[in-house]
């Protein structure tokens, strides 16, 4: 038998699984921590607290968080004192994620069955979705 075969494969493995969880040891260090999200509450006691609305809108962005307010809500966060401009910027965001919605909505209706199986495209148009903005409707074509 040829052992130096043997104990060279050996080497080699063990290389490669030292490579392994020296590679994977670096992935468990860049642990970045979640932020968590903004609530409504939240908004309003920064909002009495004297924070201007650039901040407050900064605090939204960086905590990646959509609002699904309703107008009642909307009413409410201004009369507890809400600048107006955090309430667009949170109107925006919950208008933009209706659009992804409506665009994977529509993305999925363009898949089509035809005479040659399952297809996508070509004997299909795409269909319009709305979205409403300040009670009209938009139309959008995927």
């Amino acid at each position: 038998m040829n052992y130096s075969l043997r104990a060279c494969s050996a080497r080699n493995n063990l290389t490669t699984a030292a490579a392994a969880m020296l590679l994977l040891s670096g992935c468990a260090s860049m642990d970045i921590p979640e932020r968590q999200p903004v609530t409504l509450e939240q908004i309003v006691a920064l909002a009495k607290e004297g924070k201007d609305a650039v901040s407050i809108i900064k605090d939204i962005k960086e905590s990646r968080t959509t609002y699904d307010v309703m107008a009642s809500q909307y009413a409410k966060l201004s009369r507890d004192g809400v600048p107006d401009q955090v309430l667009d910027f949170m109107q925006y965001g919950q208008l933009m994620s209706a659009e992804r919605q409506g665009r994977r909505n529509a993305y999925d209706d363009l898949w089509f069955s035809g005479r040659s199986g399952w297809g996508y495209g070509g004997l299909w148009q795409p269909r319009a979705y709305f979205v409403y903005v300040n009670g009209r409707p938009h139309t959008r074509y995927w």
